[in-house]
């Protein structure tokens, strides 16, 4: 990782939890490089799809502080 990376990503790790969702969101759609109609609609069956198994209760979840760990054992904080 380069070192300017490395300073932007310690950078961000430290903003409140808003502002990293709204940069992690900034950041994907600025790489969304598809205006492809058929991806539009395949990410939207996706969607609707995870929606659905949410509310119908056959969504497997992963508990916050499972996944807030593993991204700090990961980053390395």
């Amino acid at each position: 990782m380069s070192k300017a990376l490395e300073e932007i990503t310690k950078d961000a790790i430290q903003l409140p939890r808003p502002q990293r969702l709204a940069l992690a969101s900034l950041l994907l759609e600025l790489d969304n490089s598809s205006d492809d109609p058929e991806i539009a609609l395949a990410w939207e069956q996706e969607i609707r799809a995870r929606i659905a198994a949410i509310e119908d209760g056959t969504a497997l979840g992963t508990a916050y502080e499972d996944v807030n760990s593993e991204a700090e054992n990961r980053l390395g904080s």
